[in-house]
């Protein structure tokens, strides 16, 4: 312990022992300054984070650290204080992780990061770490790519450079590379913050992955003293947040001419509702017939349940002289919005701090997490079955369909279309998903200046899941009277187990001579990755016994076997010129097993300048109004391979017939021998200031990057034997702007108000591709396309023929429209426009927090938009009273003038199913199911109550801290009024970089309210 301790007089004797440690979301501050307000007694923390100090149960100790707030605690009868420090959040004194676990001052940067505290990461207590970071990074794009129990994401920083190649950005947790599967995994509670990379940054320490940008994941440490244990609790509820717009006054039935009932139909094209007691479905074979109200339930929508999260968290950090651990454990179980979804994850781990030697020290860390599903594989078969349920069917009676006569397959009144019920309950998915990952670093600070650091990690993942299908045989009656059909059922059976282990070697030198600062550390990493999946299929022989020996032919088996392996060596040097001016270089080489040998090895540099005018000439901040400024530029070229492992060679795959025996057959890809890797130069500059006495802060950065050397398919003549050439061609740019504002009008002793945005405008653009080709699908989409000339993703679609101002032409006999040979452009999928807001209001011990969002410049498509049409379930099919009217916009062509008229009186010949349900006149014409993509949405809001020592009377000798809070996440969605059916959030494309789709595969979205209690002892 390095203590500085002066005696204050008479208070000397007075005084008793107060200890504890001082923190950063779990990380000690050596140094920390701890004294006694009022007096000259004071002691410094020491390497761990731990202090003493004599003190009256009056006093009030005063815990400083550079670059963090300074915090006052009243001592009372407590003898035992552990402080966490917030950081001043942009202090250029400040010192952060960089990549490769460097630590850096925020005054060396010359790029842009942004720093997502723990606090709040978890403000909304989100159950996955990439929900937590929507809206509070500029620069970031958070798409959630499924939806219902432990939903995905997909994070993108700055736009795609790749067409079809990965653009999502490098997930490290703890120096270590993880795969991006890890962001739904990690608990977010043990979390010590996250730095936020938005360039090329981390592109030399951590390869050619980080050209995306990176997510650098802290986690939390042990600290010295006492023991610190922290338990929680959260229970939250799940609702459906936005369920598509229905019309509720016609019911189950045909029009033909007029509008007939029947009472087997799943379309709504009958009759208004009147009241009446109608026949559903066909009689049993024992002659029973049901009947029902003809009249509009909202069954559809409470067909989706209120879903249940219970939360457990657990936490322990200690330490002594030696080391210092931190153990955290979670356990997480959800009942989902669908009938019958279930999940639970269980997760733990462990970090640990020893000191071997004095110069000489051992950091190491293990996280395992285990996920269990089991949920439907159907979801959208049941939203399909739902949305062609009429609304006077009493859906929520069919619940029991095992003992209920109605609710059976052959109860059921559709032949058409199964029970929802009956397909969530038949049709599951049982997973197991596990992740181990570790890592351990061995430091040895040879001298003063130099130091050596030696670091291997390891992530896992092992996956196994079995599908089941149900087998169902009817009865004659059934099959040939109910024109219902059987159901052959099958299952299917796969593992799959992927790894990945680095290796790293690290010297630095850090030295200073007289006014220059050197800081230059050398490197060299070795990763390699391998994969291998086995999976088996087939067809059931006995109902209910799903397993694959339990088959009627032989099974369909697959096997696929991947790995691969790089190297790279690198340099990263800071010189810095009298604490104001710093020049940052990097310089990596790698070579990659994915490319041909002459190909594998690629360089990249990059360079960054920081300059700190507030320091060089102090007459700038003479006064309160500019507390500090920086400027800072960046220039960088990153290489990235976007390709799988054996890309380079022909792919055959193998089938097996019952005549022919096995055989191969090649996938029809023809690549070049000659594949690079694709190239993105960049650059940035921006600005950081503290204005107003520290009560504003901004930043601003503008920024461009060109990616050449696309990887892409590119089609070719059928006749050449191949359908597609993998080749390099094309480039694509991201020019944009990021900001960053907070403000802090309101700072006294007991109310503090904070606020913040964070705007980001990005316009992505496809600049060239290739002499033989202007258009390419992205990632295999029908309607995502890049187009030479336009922005990525452009929404290619359907539309009908249009006159030349624009109007839909209708034939003048029939009113009806007629698609367009030529598809057209209907916007961009990418938002131009993204804005975050944030506010915290604090009064004493209570803190109210928020987050919205807003995105804007973008347009989106519901493709299963056709199938509310198709079922007579959508409001739009129902705006003209299902009567003959005139297409809005359109014009015919008058055969006496051969002029394009506009149309006023020319009504379609059926305002029913003639029309709505027709492929030519509706359901194919893609553009009836685009709109903007615009939106509000309150992410967030938390209402957090800590307790005082004083309220909790006897208990406040057992715990240091306990809180309460209230917390709310996606509370509100506000849209457009052409938005009728789903938060333009969702992407039913996965990962891929075909967003702005959304199907029937995914489940309404939803939002979440939930509470917290929370002990410290």
């Amino acid at each position: 312990m390095i203590c500085m301790l002066v005696t204050g007089g008479g208070l000397l004797a007075q005084r008793s022992s107060v200890s504890g440690t001082v923190t950063e979301n779990g990380r000690p501050l050596s140094g920390a300054s701890v004294s006694v307000k009022g007096t000259t007694i004071a002691v410094l923390a020491d390497k761990d984070g731990a202090y003493a100090i004599g003190a009256p149960q009056d006093a009030v100790l005063v815990f400083r650290f550079l670059g963090f707030k300074t915090q006052e605690v009243a001592v009372g009868s407590q003898t035992t204080l552990n402080v966490e420090l917030e950081v001043e959040s942009t202090g250029l004194e400040e010192v952060v992780v960089s990549a490769g676990g460097i630590y850096r001052a925020r005054r060396e940067q010359g790029y842009s990061t942004t720093k997502v505290t723990s606090k709040e990461l978890t403000l909304g207590k989100p159950a996955s770490l990439a929900g937590g970071l929507t809206a509070k990074v500029s620069g970031l794009q958070v798409n959630a790519v499924s939806s219902g129990i432990n939903p995905s994401y997909r994070l993108v920083l700055r736009g795609n450079r790749s067409i079809t190649g990965n653009n999502q950005a490098l997930v490290v947790v703890d120096n270590a590379i993880v795969s991006s599967d890890f962001l739904n995994n990690i608990n977010p509670e043990t979390i010590a913050d996250i730095q936020v990379l938005n360039g090329a940054a981390g592109a030399t320490l951590y390869g050619s992955e980080a050209s995306n940008g990176v997510l650098l994941i802290t986690t939390k440490s042990g600290a010295k003293g006492k023991p610190r244990i922290q338990v929680a609790h959260t229970l939250t509820f799940e609702q459906v947040s936005f369920f598509p717009k229905l019309q509720n006054r016609f019911g189950q039935g045909k029009t033909e001419d007029g509008q007939v009932f029947e009472s087997i139909e799943n379309q709504q094209y009958g009759p208004p509702f009147d009241g009446s007691l109608r026949d559903l479905g066909h009689p049993l074979e024992n002659g029973d017939q049901q009947q029902v109200t003809y009249e509009a339930r909202d069954d559809r929508e409470k067909f989706w349940e209120t879903g249940v999260q219970n939360q457990t968290d657990l936490s322990v950090s200690f330490g002594n002289d030696k080391s210092t651990a931190y153990i955290a454990a979670q356990y997480f179980t959800a009942v989902g919005a669908t009938p019958g979804d279930k999940y639970n994850r269980a997760s733990v781990r462990l970090n640990n701090a020893y000191s071997l030697l004095p110069n000489l020290s051992l950091n190491y860390s293990a996280g395992y997490v285990e996920n269990n599903y089991d949920i439907t594989t159907a979801t959208g078969d049941i939203y399909d079955q739902l949305l062609n349920v009429p609304a006077n069917v009493p859906l929520l009676r069919y619940k029991d369909w095992e003992n209920d006569k109605w609710s059976d397959r052959e109860g059921w009144y559709c032949p058409y279309y199964n029970n929802p019920y009956y397909t969530a309950a038949n049709y599951r998915g049982v997973t197991k998903n596990t992740y181990l990952s570790g890592r351990a670093d061995l430091k040895w600070d040879i001298t003063p200046w130099l130091s050596a650091l030696y670091r291997a990690s390891m992530s896992n993942r092992y996956y196994q899941v079995k599908n089941s299908y149900p087998k169902s045989t009817l009865s004659k009656y059934a099959l040939e009277v109910q024109k219902k059909e059987n159901l052959t059922g099958g299952v299917y059976d796969a593992q799959i187990n992927t790894y990945r282990v680095n290796h790293d070697f690290q010297l630095a030198v850090n030295k200073t001579v007289a006014r220059f600062s050197f800081n230059l550390t050398l490197g060299a990493a070795n990763a390699l990755t391998s994969g291998k999946e086995t999976s088996v299929e087939a067809a059931i022989l006995i109902p209910g016994l799903y397993n694959v020996s339990n088959r009627t032919a032989d099974p369909g088996v697959g096997s696929a076997v991947e790995r691969s392996r790089s190297y790279g060596v690198w340099g990263d040097l800071v010189v810095g010129y009298n604490k104001y001016l710093f020049l940052h270089l990097t310089g990596r080489n790698d070579w990659t097993s994915l490319l041909a040998p002459k190909n594998r090895s690629y360089f990249y540099p990059s360079t960054d300048l920081s300059f700190v005018p507030t320091d060089a000439f102090p007459a700038l901040k003479s006064t309160d109004a500019l507390g500090y400024w920086k400027v800072r530029a960046a220039v960088s070229q990153t290489g990235n391979v976007n390709i799988a492992p054996y890309a380079l060679e022909p792919v055959y795959g193998s089938s097996t017939g019952w005549s022919a025996g096995t055989f191969f057959s090649e996938s029809g890809v023809l690549v070049s021998k000659d594949l690079k890797p694709e190239i993105t130069f960049g650059y940035e500059l921006g600005t950081e200031l503290r204005l107003l006495n520290s009560r504003a802060e901004v930043e601003l950065t503008y920024y461009y990057t060109g990616t050449t050397d696309q990887t892409i398919l590119a089609s070719v003549a059928t006749s050449s034997g191949y359908s597609s050439y993998l080749l390099n061609t094309g480039k694509v740019t991201n020019k944009g702007v990021e900001t960053a504002l907070r403000l802090t009008p309101i700072r006294t002793g007991e109310w503090n108000l904070h606020l913040g945005a964070n705007y980001t405008h990005n316009k992505n653009l496809l600049e060239a591709l290739h002499p033989d080709t202007k258009r390419i699908s992205v990632n295999g989409s029908a309607v995502i396309y890049a187009e030479e000339g336009k922005e990525i993703n452009q929404l290619i679609v359907t539309d009908y023929k249009r006159d030349p101002s624009g109007r839909v032409i209708v034939d003048i006999n029939t009113g009806y429209p007629s698609i367009a040979t030529e598809t057209v452009s209907a916007g961009n999928t990418s938002p131009r426009h993204r804005l975050g807001l944030d506010f915290a209001l604090q009064w004493k011990n209570i803190t109210v927090s928020s987050v919205f969002e807003y995105r804007g410049g973008y347009y989106y498509i519901f493709s299963g938009g056709w199938a509310l049409d198709f079922s007579g379930a959508s409001a739009r099919s129902a705006y003209y009273n299902r009567e003959r009217f005139v297409f809005p916009n359109s014009s015919y062509l008058d055969p006496a003038s051969g002029q394009y008229v506009e149309n006023t009186n020319v009504t379609v010949s059926d305002g029913g199913s003639g029309f709505w349900v027709n492929p030519t006149f509706n359901t194919d014409v893609n553009s009836n199911y685009v709109y903007s993509g615009d939106y509000w949405k309150w992410r967030e809001l938390a209402i957090s109550y800590s307790v005082p020592q004083s309220a909790l009377g006897k208990l406040g000798a057992a715990f240091s801290e306990v809180s309460i809070s209230l917390q709310g996440r996606n509370l509100f969605l506000w849209t457009p009024e052409s938005n009728e059916y789903t938060d333009p959030d969702l992407s039913a494309n996965g990962a891929s970089n075909a967003i702005g789709v959304s199907n029937l595969t995914s489940s309404p979205p939803t939002r979440y309210f939930g509470g917290t209690l929370s002990l410290t002892f």
